[in-house]
């Protein structure tokens, strides 16, 4: 396979859905990617022969579709940005809805190492010991606008 420039959003979406289904329920089909994605089955024909072609998926009509083991790398890369994403959106207090959303949106647009300095800060917030602290102010400085007042000094 030649090597591929970024892949599309699309494509992305794609793969991260197959490896979804594929993880749930044990095996990838065109309804259950159409379902999944709200795009019509024919699309998805044609985005699973795309996927084919870049040698991500291994597809044969009215057969299962199953990741390549590139396509599996390629599907592992996207769930870790996205989930790094929703992670540090929960650690800012978005919500769950709307965290992953969120996440969905940005980790098709952020570099490599802007998701890697918010991994290196969430985890940072996993053990300084003085984190819950810190985003009991930050908490408190988002609602209210201003630091608390014992940090006002």
């Amino acid at each position: 396979m030649k090597p591929n420039p970024r892949l599309s959003q699309s494509v992305e979406d794609y793969l991260e859905t197959m490896y979804c289904l594929g993880r749930d329920k044990g095996e990838i089909k065109v309804k259950d990617i159409s379902q999944a994605l709200d795009v019509k089955p024919p699309s998805v024909v044609e985005a699973v022969q795309k996927l084919s072609q870049m040698g991500l998926v291994s597809y044969q009509r009215y057969r299962e579709i199953k990741l390549t083991p590139e396509g599996q790398q390629v599907a592992e890369a996207i769930m870790e940005r996205h989930t790094v994403l929703e992670d540090f959106l929960n650690l800012l207090g978005v919500g769950v809805e709307v965290a992953g959303d969120d996440a969905c949106a940005m980790e098709h647009v952020l570099s490599k190492s802007t998701i890697c300095n918010l991994k290196s800060f969430a985890d940072f917030m996993e053990v300084y010991p003085y984190a819950s602290q810190f985003m009991e102010a930050f908490r408190y400085y988002h609602q209210h606008g201003k630091l608390p007042e014992e940090d006002e000094k």
